[in-house]
This record gives structure tokens, C-alpha cells and sequence, in this order.
């Protein structure tokens, strides 16, 4: 006789009630059944690929079932989502998660997802068919679909938060590309991608060298054999390709490594790279030096001993913080970004969690440090438009500032990665599945306006060979007093080579047997624009500039008269024209009155080979010519008599730049063969009466 009849009764009542509620849920137009014992063992070990993210392996299995059972919602439903994570091309997933839905009926409210005698797909698909109708864009299915799914699934339903978390990204999506960017977005081509993944792009400050990882098969077949057993495709590999005028065909790196290598960050001027080895547990740290144009064996990264193994780190272009990605080790909230402080006496503080607004409950990821240094990273938070996006914050007051989403169409509904811009800021380059094409990442080039610039690109980049060795080259902030070693050795050369700030002044010090043989000081406009510097130093000449001083600003195209704009040369600037000069000579007075500083107006009528070679021909006939420029600007209404004067003096300065030049070439100096006499300058306010815009050249030969 049972002692608790009650208890009876109430066991008894919920165990028909559960009875009731399966066979409920396995009603629909496909039967329950039973598999053979290999057909269970082959549920099994595609269920527990699926939980471990295996998913390109995990799909190859589920096929199997789905090509055995094609009437099995449920296995369609698991070989779809396998599909989606390992990422095969939108239109097939969206294919298959329909026809797991159709051939279901109803579907599973509650448990049984991994229950082999169960056909109908859990109501979960309708979460993965509604991302899947987002990526296609087709916002108003993907948000009936989510509707659905919050009738239809349990609370406790683990993908609630996930089906949220899509609605708060098909919001975004909207919202942005309503309001798109100003950019111009394009694939990189067959140069650079391939039918595989290409990822990771890192690019050198004056963007003559683009980083990226690729799994491609490589043109000389070392890697013949050497899959990745997840996925099938070779590990991949570095990959760099060199810029002109346009990017050039990528070549592979041998840095040694074997299994995944994933670029990380090269260092402004592109003698050192970071890479990232993957085996599939642990990823590590590593860098290569390039030596006699050769890039060496990675070895292990100890740039900050105490750094973890695991995890993307990147330094600041002045290296006095580094980021990097590192895993939440308790799981809460996946990928963080860390930060560390270069201390006074040069090492490294331990790595801080950024407080504030950068890290989210989700994951943070490839972090990017501009020159200006703009910090760039991509997350899967809330914000995004689904899948990862990129995001912008900058460094105010000791704080990062709110990142901000990148906006469309720089981000997409798809995973957009990898971000990496240049010093100059007019382009920048990401790694995206957008539109999924060959189901793999590629990487896009983005060329951006003056009006949606994401930094300053009032920027110098002193790349300079040093002609006179030193033992020490130093650079001051004479605004914040911060000293930084800019000497850098490659291929027993020595190089001057530093990023330096518009709106700032700096003193470069040249240091041997101790003492300080040479200062230059350097002031850069707060409108200044990108410079690059990498003519050869000699400092016992005058290094970089001729008085000591060297300013720099921005060009400003004239009005109203552009067409006395010489459009080909018009990117030269102020700098490279003063490094035309040797010493200054005093005696010749438009220098002190003109300094040179704007970007000269060109004059492209004149010949001046012609001249230059007539100049050579009465130096050969043992004269001695002197010549005289004169050159005339016309003063409208609205142009006052200093601008006009100031026009007119740089064309004069500007022939005599060029005619110098080409003389210097075949070997003759000024005062020695030759001699220019101080410019005519003359401004023209009535064009009736005199000749208004012109520049003329006359030269006479005086006896030796």
C-alpha cells in the first residue's frame, strides 16, 4: 500500500501531461522515426560538432542526414544553421532554412532540438530565417518572422536575447542606410582576393604596403596538402601587395609559421610586422623584421613581457599605449579591449580594462591605431547593423570617447572587420562578407571625401635616409616637452623617421660623441595637410631645412584664376620645393619675402628645359649668364595689393625653383656658372593698360 497516495496521483498526472505535450509537438506532415544504430551515431557526432562550432565539418555531416531523411525538418533546420556560421552564400542558407520550416509544419515550442526522432525543426529556425532575411535586406520578413518566433517560443527560450538583439539591429540598418555615408566602397579585385578568405588588412602609414591574411593555395605549391580540418582550406597565409598609383598583384610572405597566420599591424614604415599564429586552441603573438628586403622567421612577440599569449594587440603610432582584444577567461562577455601605458622609465604598465563606454556584453575585436591616433575596432554590440560592425573613438582627456558606428555603407547587414586606414586618411580598407559572393571574406577599399574624413590628416611622415651617421636622433614636442628616440636601423642604414602633428612645433636634435651637432625645428600649421618627407638628410648641409625653421602649409587652389594651375604638378608642396635650395642666399630678397610656404603656382606654358639648356650653352661659350625673372598678377576688387603681389612673386619663384633645378641636374651652380638677379615683381590693377598675368625670363651673358 503506498504511503503517499497524493504524491502518486500528481506524479502520474504530469508525466501524461509531458507524454501529451511531445506527442504534440511531433504531429505535422513528417513522422517521428526511428534511425539504425549508425544513423544514430552519426546524429550524434554532427550534434556535437554543432555545440563545439565545428561548423564547417558539422554541415558535411548533417548532409549526410539531410540527404537520407530530405523530408527531416529538424536535421535540415541544424545543416542550415551550420551553413549560415561557416559562411555560405545568404541565398543558399535562406533556401534551406525555408524548407526546414515548410516540411516541419509545426514546430518544437520547447525542448527536443537534438532529439534524433523528432522531424519538425525547433521554433529556434525562425530566429536564424529571420537573420538570414535581414542579410537579403528584406527587413519586413525578417521582423514577421521574430514576431513569430516571440508568440511561438517558450520564455525561457535561450535565443530570446538574440531574436532582441535583432530587432535592435534591423533598426540600426535602417536608420543608416537612410542616411549613408559619403564614401565610395570597392572590391579590391583579382590582384587581391580570391575564391577564399582574404582577412585582416594592415596597412604601413604612407600606404605603399598592404598586410593581409589569405587562404589561398599558394603559386608555388609549398603548401600543397596543409589543410585546416575544420574548414578544409589551406591555413592561411601573409600576403602583401605594393602601391603606385594603384595597387599591384599580391605576393605571398614566408615568415616561417605553420598553421593560421593572421596579420595584425605593421609599423608605420613597414620594418616590423605583427602576426598572429592560430592552430585552432590557442592564438599567439609573434613579428617578423624585414632585413635586405627579406622578411625574416616570426619569433615569439616580448615587446610587453607580461602580455597574455592569446589575443590581437596594437600599438600607437608614438608606441605609448598598446591595445589589445583579450577573452573574458570567465565567459561573460566574450572579447574586451585592454589597455597599456608606457611608463617613464620605459616599461610597460599591467593591461586595465577600458572603462566606460568601449566595451560592451559582447565582443570587441581587431583593434586598429590610426597615425592620428584614432582608435578603430569591430564589435557585434548592440549598435551594430547585424553581424560585426566597425567603430571609431578618440582619445580626450585621458578617456575614450563613445564609439561611434562607421555608418553604411562602410558596415553592412553582413560581418564587417578588420578596419585599417592610412596617415592621409583619404583611404582606408576593411575585410567584409558583404553580399557573401564566394562565400568568403574579402577585402574593400574605401575612399572617403573631405566632408566624411574619420581623421586628422594634418600629418607629416619624416622617412628620411640619413647620409652622416649618428648615435642618437631625437624628437621634442615643444608644446608638451615629450622626448622620443626617431633613429631607426634598417639593413645597416640609418633613418630618420617620426609622425608629427599639424598645429605643433618640434625640434629633431642630432646627437654623436655625445653632444647635439645639429637642431632643426619644425612647425606644422593646424590646416597643413599630409606631407611625406623621404628625401635623404645630410645634416652637415642644412638637414631638412635651410634656416633652421621649416614651415608648412596648406595649398589652397587660387581664384579666380585656376587655370594658372599646372594640374599635374600640383601636388607637390613647400617641402619638397625647399629641398631644392642649399643655404639660403640672403641677397636674394623674394626669399625672405615669399618663404615659399603655400604650394606654388605653376606656370606650365614656360619651357624651361629650353631655358635650362640655352642657360648651359652660353656657360659652355665661357659666359657667365645672368638672369632676371619678372612677373605681373592683375588686383581686381577683391583682391587686395598684398595677395596680388604675393601671387605674383611665387610665379617668379616658381620658374626660378624649376630652372635651378634642372641646371643643378647637369651640374651647374648658381653663383658659380650663373647668376639669377632679384625678381621684377609688379601688380597690374588696369589690364587696358598693361599686360595683367604673365612671367618672363631674360637672359644675358656677361663676359667672364
Amino acid at each position: 500500500m503506498l504511503k503517499h497516495p497524493i504524491s502518486f496521483v500528481i506524479i502520474c498526472f504530469f508525466t501524461i501531461l509531458s507524454s501529451n505535450n511531445i506527442l504534440c509537438q511531433s504531429q505535422s506532415k513528417s513522422p517521428r522515426h526511428s534511425l539504425s544504430q549508425s544513423d544514430r551515431l552519426v546524429f550524434d557526432q554532427a550534434s556535437m560538432l554543432s555545440e563545439e562550432g565545428v561548423y564547417h565539418e558539422a554541415a558535411r555531416v548533417w548532409k549526410g542526414l539531410v540527404d537520407d531523411y530530405p523530408v527531416c525538418g529538424n536535421y535540415r533546420y541544424h545543416y542550415a544553421v551550420c551553413l549560415l556560421n561557416s559562411g555560405a552564400p545568404v541565398s543558399s542558407v535562406n533556401q534551406e532554412l525555408t524548407n526546414a520550416i515548410s516540411i516541419s509544419g509545426s514546430l518544437i515550442s520547447g525542448s527536443g532540438k537534438f532529439n534524433e526522432d523528432i522531424c519538425e525543426a525547433p521554433v529556434d529556425v525562425l530566429v536564424y530565417a529571420a537573420q538570414v532575411k535581414m542579410l537579403l535586406l528584406e527587413f519586413e520578413e525578417a521582423l514577421s518572422l521574430l514576431s513569430q518566433f516571440n508568440v511561438e517560443a517558450k520564455k525561457w527560450n535561450p535565443l530570446r536575447r538574440t531574436a532582441d538583439l535583432l530587432l535592435t539591429n534591423i533598426d540600426m540598418a535602417k536608420n543608416l542606410i537612410a542616411s549613408p555615408v559619403d564614401v565610395q566602397v570597392r572590391n579590391m579585385g583579382p590582384l587581391i582576393n580570391t575564391e577564399f578568405d582574404e582577412t585582416h588588412p594592415v596597412i604601413r602609414a604612407d600606404e605603399k604596403q598592404l598586410f593581409f591574411s589569405s587562404q589561398r593555395a599558394r603559386s608555388n605549391g609549398s603548401n600543397h596538402g596543409a589543410f585546416d580540418p575544420n574548414t578544409k582550406d589551406h591555413y592561411a597565409d601573409i600576403y602583401m601587395s605594393e602601391r603606385d598609383s594603384t595597387w599591384g598583384e599580391a605576393e605571398w610572405v614566408n615568415i616561417g609559421l605553420k598553421k593560421h597566420k593572421l596579420a595584425l599591424a605593421i609599423s608605420p614604415f613597414g620594418e616590423d610586422l605583427a602576426i598572429a599564429q592560430v592552430d585552432g586552441w590557442d592564438e599567439l603573438v609573434f613579428h617578423s623584421n624585414k632585413r635586405k628586403g627579406k622578411w625574416q622567421k616570426a619569433v615569439a612577440s616580448s615587446v610587453i613581457p607580461d602580455a597574455p599569449s592569446e589575443g590581437v594587440i596594437v600599438f600607437s603610432p608614438n608606441n605609448s599605449i598598446a591595445i589589445m582584444s583579450i577573452a573574458d577567461r570567465k565567459g561573460r562577455t566574450g572579447f574586451d579591449l585592454y589597455q597599456y601605458t608606457k611608463l617613464s622609465d620605459g616599461s610597460w604598465s599591467n593591461p586595465e580594462i577600458i572603462e566606460g563606454p568601449i566595451n560592451s556584453e559582447r565582443h570587441e575585436m581587431s583593434p586598429f591605431i590610426s597615425a592620428d591616433g584614432t582608435l578603430f575596432f569591430a564589435s557585434n554590440r548592440q549598435t551594430s547593423m547585424g553581424g560585426y560592425d566597425c567603430y571609431r573613438s578618440v582619445y580626450v582627456n585621458g578617456k575614450w570617447s563613445d564609439p561611434v558606428n562607421l555608418g553604411f555603407p562602410i558596415n553592412t547587414v553582413d560581418d564587417d572587420r578588420y578596419f585599417a586606414i592610412s596617415a592621409e586618411g583619404t583611404r582606408a580598407y576593411i575585410a567584409s562578407r558583404r553580399n557573401r559572393p564566394l562565400n568568403d571574406y574579402d577585402i574593400f577599399e574605401i575612399t572617403f571625401t573631405d566632408a566624411s574624413q574619420l581623421v586628422n590628416g594634418n600629418i607629416m611622415l619624416l622617412n628620411a635616409l640619413l647620409e652622416v651617421e649618428f648615435d642618437r636622433i631625437t624628437l621634442t614636442s615643444l608644446q608638451s616637452g615629450v622626448t622620443d628616440d626617431v633613429m631607426v636601423f634598417e639593413d645597416n642604414k640609418q633613418f630618420l623617421r617620426a609622425i608629427i602633428y599639424g598645429g605643433q612645433s618640434y625640434r629633431i636634435d642630432y646627437i654623436k660623441g655625445g653632444a647635439v651637432i645639429m637642431t632643426d625645428t619644425l612647425e606644422i600649421l593646424a590646416d597643413a595637410g599630409y606631407h611625406l618627407y623621404t628625401d635623404p638628410i645630410d645634416s652637415f648641409d642644412g638637414g631638412i631645412s635651410d634656416d633652421g625653421t621649416l614651415l608648412v602649409e596648406k595649398y589652397i587652389e587660387p581664384e579666380p584664376e585656376p587655370e594658372l594651375i599646372d594640374a599635374s604638378m600640383s601636388l607637390e608642396d613647400s617641402l619638397e620645393l625647399l629641398s631644392l635650395f642649399g643655404p639660403s642666399p640672403e641677397e636674394e630678397s623674394w626669399i625672405s619675402i615669399f618663404k615659399l610656404n603655400p604650394l606654388q603656382i605653376h606656370t606650365p606654358d614656360i619651357d624651361i628645359p629650353a631655358m635650362a639648356d640655352e642657360v648651359a650653352r652660353r656657360i659652355n661659350a665661357e659666359g657667365h649668364p645672368e638672369l632676371l625673372i619678372s612677373s605681373s598678377a592683375f588686383r581686381n576688387e577683391t583682391t587686395s595689393f598684398e595677395d596680388a603681389n604675393a601671387f605674383s612673386g611665387k610665379r617668379s619663384a616658381n620658374v626660378f625653383i624649376r630652372l635651378k633645378k634642372l641646371l643643378s641636374n647637369k651640374g651647374y651652380k648658381n653663383k658659380v656658372d650663373y647668376t639669377f638677379l632679384p625678381f621684377e615683381i609688379m601688380v597690374v590693377t588696369d589690364p587696358d593698360d598693361d599686360t595683367p598675368d604673365y612671367v618672363k625670363v631674360q637672359i644675358t651673358s656677361r663676359p667672364q
